[in-house]
């Protein structure tokens, strides 16, 4: 039996407001979810839904998955960072220096995620939602680039990156 990315799931306080955020941050549709929660559809780059399932616990550490979401221009990104916070995100300090080109951001929640610069050739071709990073070693990736049948498209020391034939956003 194939196993298939069906949905990235996002612990929400709200899950409706979170979605509505995500929504105007990356155009993509709220759709109701048939496990408890909302969801956004894919999109023309990518078929999983991003889910947002109610939570009461409180959000204490960083996550351990975070979205990069992809600039064409660097007005594009300029115009990402302020409808992100338009919608009420914000920025915030992860580490990140003073030369970094990404701008770093967490949306209502505090659930962080990065807008990359243009240019990016890593991310080249992956639409709005370039890559889904998450914690994890080497062997995860391998596990993951089996259990999908997705080909690792990066993989140097315990970092890989696996991506659908199809195209979409990278796993990394």
């Amino acid at each position: 039996m194939a196993v298939h990315l069906y949905a990235v799931s996002l612990d929400a306080d709200d899950p409706r407001r979170l979605a509505r955020f995500w929504s105007g941050v990356l155009s993509r549709e709220v759709i109701d979810d048939p496990h408890e929660g909302v969801a956004l559809g894919g999109d023309v780059h990518s078929d999983f839904r991003i889910r947002f399932l109610p939570s009461d616990a409180p959000k204490t550490v960083q996550n351990r998955i975070h979205f990069d979401l992809t600039s064409a221009s660097p007005q594009a990104q300029r115009d990402t960072v302020s409808r992100a916070l338009a919608l009420g995100g914000r920025h915030i300090d992860i580490g990140q220096g003073p030369d970094d080109d990404q701008v770093v951001l967490a949306d209502p929640e505090g659930n962080e995620f990065c807008v990359i610069e243009a240019g990016n050739k890593f991310l080249a071709g992956c639409g709005p939602v370039g890559a889904v990073n998450c914690d994890g070693t080497r062997a995860a990736g391998c596990f993951w680039s089996e259990a999908l049948g997705w080909p690792l498209v990066w993989d140097q020391g315990e970092e890989t990156a696996i991506q659908s034939p199809r195209g979409g956003a990278k796993v990394t």
